[in-house]
């Protein structure tokens, strides 16, 4: 596949092997009907060998989980050669989930581990279960980063989630803290104000810089203002630097927290709250298996609002292949 240095939207979704089936296709079925977006976009000739569908159970949403589950083990059963996997497991363990893939991975890992065909869909996956992922696949079993998908959503900007239920380092990535140096904390900043100010108190940092998406998605300005409104008591404290990131470019992303460690790797503990966009995510993934001693937080929500139900797909993004490494 061409190599490309930012996300591009993509219509119909091909194999990446060109002698035969790719061996893998790993997606999440959520309550949000994007969760199921790339894989309607496979064409006849698209195959795999296996695919895994990881499923975070959602009581609230037992029956949107369920729907989107059914939609993608139709499709991708007529895709896959040797066997559609299900791996349930709960929204607040990442781990059990992680157990389950290192359970059937006898079975379903790629046949040459130095040339991996995996495509990841990241659109149904939270954060944190996105994290554990990719620290399984690329630092754990070497493979490298696999092909990313994300489909986005068309929505007015709205609250995402209530409340916070728990504080946490996300597991692989609790860092190497200096007890000799004051903590800097940077919070990738979105729709959910009350989990990033929760992380924010909790740690009382020496100095915080807030990351907003800005340009936004299509350029809609609605989008920023929302951002910057939600999050006004935050960035409006002392010792706190407002920067800006792109949304869906994740080697720019690890570009601008590559830039603040070389300003502050002297004198401050580098630790991370991920709440902007799922690419973004991916940059902190970029980032921290570079810089290991870097700490990654999350903040549990109470429950997601019913808003995501009315929100509806919109472009499936082919996410940058080739970094551009700034330094």
């Amino acid at each position: 596949m061409k190599s490309h240095d930012e996300p591009v939207e993509i219509e119909h979704l091909t194999r990446l092997n060109e002698y035969g089936p790719d061996d893998l296709f790993i997606a999440c079925a959520s309550f949000e009907d994007r969760c199921v977006s790339s894989v309607l976009k496979a064409g006849s000739s698209y195959r795999v060998r296996f695919s895994i569908i990881i499923v975070i159970e959602e009581p609230f949403y037992k029956q949107q989980v369920d729907t989107n589950l059914f939609k993608l083990q139709s499709e991708l059963t007529k895709r896959t050669s040797e066997g559609v996997f299900v791996i349930r497991c709960q929204r607040g363990d990442p781990g059990e989930g992680i157990t389950q893939l290192k359970n059937i991975w006898p079975r379903c890992k790629p046949k040459d581990v130095d040339e991996p065909f995996i495509t990841v869909d990241i659109s149904g996956f939270t954060k944190i279960y996105l994290l554990q992922l990719l620290h399984f696949l690329v630092a754990e079993q070497s493979l490298g980063l696999p092909r990313l998908l994300h489909t986005t959503q068309t929505y007015s900007p709205t609250k995402l989630t209530r409340g916070v239920e728990q504080i946490t380092t996300v597991p692989n990535f609790f860092g190497t803290l200096s007890f000799e140096k004051q903590t800097l904390l940077i919070l990738l900043l979105g729709f959910e104000p009350e989990r990033s100010l929760t992380v924010w108190k909790h740690f009382n940092p020496a100095k915080t810089i807030a990351l907003i998406t800005n340009p936004p998605r299509s350029r809609n300005t609605e989008y920023l203002e929302y951002a910057r409104k939600n999050n006004s008591y935050l960035i409006s404290q002392p010792d706190v630097e407002v920067r800006d990131i792109p949304p869906d470019d994740p080697y720019a992303v690890r570009n601008v927290l590559e830039e603040i460690y070389h300003e502050v790797r002297d004198s401050f503990n580098m630790v991370i709250g991920p709440f902007g966009t799922k690419p973004q995510t991916i940059g902190v993934f970029l980032f921290c298996l570079e810089h290991p001693k870097a700490q990654v937080v999350y903040s549990f929500p109470v429950n997601y609002t019913r808003s995501y139900l009315r929100r509806k797909p919109g472009h499936t993004l082919l996410l940058p292949l080739a970094p551009i490494i700034k330094g």
